[in-house]
């Protein structure tokens, strides 16, 4: 019976541990933002790209962890799948913490925007994502899920006109 009990305190001990975590992300601005556009809001200053448009997104994130970058992602609305934006870089500004990046779709539709803090390995997955895609003359495979390793992500919902 003593071994469940170690088994349950540390189970309650790691779930604390987690919350402290988020918590202190969340409180002294670790957590990344997107601050433009805002939830509901339209993409504004589509930039051709081809058949579809370009749009800047923009955000914060207070510090921004050695050998980590930003990458954005679009998540279709009805199927939940993810596809990384590699084809514009996003830039970190350290002096004032913002950043800025751009997204792409086609006009008239819904899209859920994910901005992700990529360590080293999902940098180099979404790379060849890219690669693959271009490869396949720009059919893309839509990824199930955002990479288990990105734990710093926020996303909104907003709409193409």
């Amino acid at each position: 019976m003593t071994w469940i009990t170690g088994i349950i305190g540390s189970l309650i001990a790691a779930g604390i541990v987690a919350l402290i975590a988020a918590a202190y992300q969340r409180w002294f601005g670790q957590k990344i933002q997107i601050t433009h556009p805002r939830p509901g809001e339209a993409l504004t200053d589509p930039a051709p790209l081809g058949q579809i448009f370009a749009f800047p997104v923009h955000g914060k994130l207070k510090r921004l962890p050695k050998d980590h970058e930003i990458w954005l992602l679009n998540q279709e609305e009805q199927t939940g799948l993810l596809g990384p934006q590699g084809f514009s870089i996003v830039k970190y500004n350290h002096e004032n913490r913002t950043w800025t990046g751009k997204v792409c779709s086609r006009k008239n539709t819904s899209l859920r925007i994910v901005a992700v803090v990529a360590p080293p390995t999902t940098q180099d997955f979404f790379r060849y994502y890219q690669r693959v895609g271009e490869m396949r003359a720009y059919t893309f495979e839509l990824l199930k899920r955002i990479p288990p390793e990105c734990k710093n992500v926020a996303s909104i919902q907003t709409f193409v006109p």
